[in-house]
């Protein structure tokens, strides 16, 4: 592996430790740590790969914030963090690597909600809630706000994303060149 790949690597699981770190105690993502990572990103991806490299991270940066525009259309589903996280692996890793890290990240967030809300006693009444928001949304063209819930259901989903990127990086790195 070339130093420059190192270098995002290492950049990529540091801003997600430290992402996973703050939101499970604070319960936020902070632009502190993101947007330093985004930076970093375009930088290093310029250094390494030159105005592809530059390109490749933009892409991947871009990718990221239309999940935050996604995300406020469809119903507040990701917290803003959580989509500038995403941001920030993008601009570290590019947009095919964020694609999988998303579609990763549900999937394990899914399963992850689903464990939290069976522990807590609540999955019945959680099941119903998105039933409802989803029912309002399409049609009675409600806004549909899942992430309105109480402290019970509160999941620091920056698990669900530094696993989905580890699984990405892990899968990725397995693949014969």
């Amino acid at each position: 592996m070339a130093p420059g790949q190192v270098a995002v690597l290492v950049a990529t699981c540091a801003v997600l430790v430290i992402s996973v770190f703050t939101d499970v105690r604070d319960g936020k993502i902070y632009n502190a740590v993101t947007l330093p990572a985004a930076l970093l990103g375009l930088v290093l991806n310029t250094i390494a790969k030159g105005l592809p490299g530059l390109g490749l991270s933009l892409a991947g940066l871009a990718l990221g914030l239309a999940l935050f525009f996604l995300s406020a259309l469809v119903g507040r589903i990701l917290g803003a963090g959580d989509c500038k996280l995403f941001a920030a692996v993008g601009a570290l890793q590019g947009p095919q690597f964020l694609l999988w890290a998303i579609l990763i990240s549900l999937i394990v967030g899914g399963v992850f909600g689903i464990l939290v809300a069976l522990w807590r006693g609540v999955l019945r009444h959680s099941l119903q809630r998105v039933w409802q928001a989803v029912y309002f949304k399409i049609c009675l063209k409600m806004p549909m706000d899942i992430a309105q819930t109480s402290s019970k259901l509160r999941l620091p989903y920056a698990v669900a994303i530094l696993a989905g990127c580890l699984f990405t990086i892990w899968w990725q790195q397995g693949r014969p060149q």
